[in-house]
């Protein structure tokens, strides 16, 4: 295992172990995890390093993270507007599957009663809003993510920053190395997940010397813009090798960014995270060893009977159905018997945040159309969390909830509350088809597709991030559309968008009803595709393309 050797610090904002953690957002997070569970596996020699969000300053209220990590004894120090900030460190040690291995994460915290209440609420959200706290966070997570690291004795050959929020570990780094760029660069990795602009943390340079003023270089508006101090542009400068996270990104990367190189390595899931109760008694028994060989889902047509498949798949839908039908609050009315959802419709999940650029709405801009085609013969769940503030969240699903009520009878909905660990792993294993139709090219990669179809699931999806990879290489995997979305202008592109959504669609129904052999074959296919889009082979890869070089 030499090849996983080299020891590794990997830095990031999230880390979506548990719902029981308050420390993920999105997709970022549960990125990272689900890679914190597959080096466990690899014994591969990293340790992560992220925040740990109490969220209330009342202590009664707060996120108490005694019973699920342990505190060390070690303290760090960083210096905020010349004050002397007390951080705690706080560890969680991921164990590998067969118990023999684990990888410790490392969460940084000012809530301490040494700390004034200013310095305490540095940590207390995730994605501070106000531009002091976030700066303040990132100081701490970078910064101090370096000397809490030093301070416990790690010897660290790679500092690998999970997109840019980590990216002053660079200035501590340059600190420790007499300024030496090159230095630093040879120690230092970054991955960008973001495709758009605005995803980009940019701060004000009246704010940064106001706050870590003995920190920051002479030269950082040549590391990280003139204007404005970009964190991505000082990753960017300070990095010896960077990363897309599938091939469409890389792309885009290279337009957002003319002046650098970036390598690929298209995301994973940790496949036994994320299987299904049924699926995994069926693997259990005909793919013995399936956890650690991934190479095994490539024999699924041959190594799965399609009668045990199909029994699985209706298992995991039969416990599904049910869930939404207890739930009566997932309707937007109160439903009838006749409301409820049924066992041999075809079901459809669209899971995301409900943000513009995903679209969740995209299926309704045709909706005699959409009525006329799954008249009967289809049920939709949309599921997405919406801040209290955030208008246009719930203003959407205001509107979904309008459409349900206007297919009443015709078509069934569910609008579920919320998106969390927990319900993406019952949605992920408990539907026939994952719908995923963002704006070409902003889907960066997503992960969820590759979650749906580990348990069966068929991708219903635009042809954007990791599934223009996953179509290619298995078409029969599910359906995609949209091939040229990303030259239209965002009303003609949505226009389009939804008549190609639609046309496929029909196309699923049909299959669905009317051609089971190919349904469960399609189904094989997607299975097949883990063997490649796993996070065992992601690891793999950022040794070999990332840290090794």
């Amino acid at each position: 295992m030499k090849k996983l050797s080299k020891k590794i610090a990997y830095f990031s904002m999230e880390f979506a172990f548990s719902n029981k953690i308050p420390n993920y957002a999105g997709g970022l997070g549960v990125l990272a995890a689900d890679a914190m569970h597959s080096i466990a596996d690899l014994n591969a020699n990293v340790v992560g390093v992220s925040l740990l969000y109490h969220q209330d300053d009342d202590p009664k209220k707060a996120f108490n993270p005694d019973k699920i990590m342990k505190k060390r004894k070690e303290k760090i120090i960083v210096i905020i507007e010349d004050r002397e900030v007390k951080v705690a460190i706080w560890q969680m040690d991921i164990k590998s599957q067969d118990g023999k291995n684990s990888v410790p994460v490392f969460f940084l915290s000012t809530n301490l009663p040494e700390n004034p209440r200013w310095d305490r609420d540095l940590t207390k959200n995730l994605y501070a809003s106000d531009e002091y706290t976030r700066i303040g966070q990132e100081v701490i997570l970078g910064i101090g993510g370096v000397r809490a690291l030093r301070t416990m004795g790690y010897d660290v050959d790679i500092y690998h920053m999970n997109e840019g929020h980590s990216a002053f570990l660079t200035l501590e780094n340059l600190r420790k190395n007499h300024y030496d760029e090159n230095a630093v660069k040879n120690i230092c990795t970054f991955t960008t997940h973001t495709p758009v602009g605005a995803g980009h943390d940019y701060f004000n340079y009246n704010l940064v010397y106001k706050t870590i003023n003995k920190m920051v270089p002479v030269n950082i508006k040549n590391l990280a813009t003139e204007k404005m101090l970009g964190m991505t542009q000082l990753a960017l400068n300070l990095s010896k090798k960077t990363n897309s996270v599938s091939e469409k990104h890389r792309e885009v990367c290279k337009k957002m960014f003319p002046d650098y190189e970036f390598e690929n390595v298209t995301n994973g899931i940790y496949h036994p995270r994320w299987i299904g109760e049924h699926i995994k008694k069926l693997f259990d028994k005909n793919l013995k060893g399936w956890e650690k060989n991934t190479n095994l889902f490539k024999q699924i047509s041959k190594k799965i009977p399609d009668k045990e498949l199909v029994s699985a798949r209706k298992n995991e839908k039969k416990e599904f159905v049910q869930w939404i039908n207890e739930n009566k609050e997932f309707f937007p009315f109160e439903p009838t018997k006749e409301d409820l959802f049924n066992e041999d419709t075809l079901t459809l999940v669209f899971a995301r945040r409900f943000v513009p650029y995903k679209r969740p709405d995209l299926i309704f801009k045709k909706i005699d159309q959409l009525r006329k085609i799954g008249y009967k013969k289809l049920q939709l769940v949309f599921s997405g969390r919406c801040h209290p503030a955030d208008h246009f969240c719930n203003n959407l699903k205001a509107m979904i909830g309008e459409h349900a009520r206007n297919l009443r009878g015709q078509i069934k909905v569910a609008i579920l509350p919320d998106y969390n660990l927990d319900i993406a792993k019952r949605l992920v294993k408990g539907a026939d088809v994952w719908l995923n139709n963002p704006v070409c090219p902003q889907e960066a990669s997503g992960t969820s597709g590759m979650k749906a179809g580990l348990n069966g699931l068929l991708n219903l999806s635009i042809l954007d991030g990791w599934w223009i990879e996953g179509f290619k290489m298995k078409p029969k995997s599910g359906w995609g559309f949209g091939q040229n979305s990303e030259d239209y202008h965002l009303k003609d592109r949505d226009e389009e968008d939804a008549k190609e959504l639609l046309k496929n669609l029909e196309d699923v129904i049909d299959c669905y009803y009317n051609r089971k052999s190919e349904w469960t074959k399609r189904m094989k296919e997607a299975i097949s595709l883990l063997s490649f889009f796993n996070t065992n082979r992601m690891i793999e890869e950022y040794y070999e393309k990332i840290w090794n070089k």
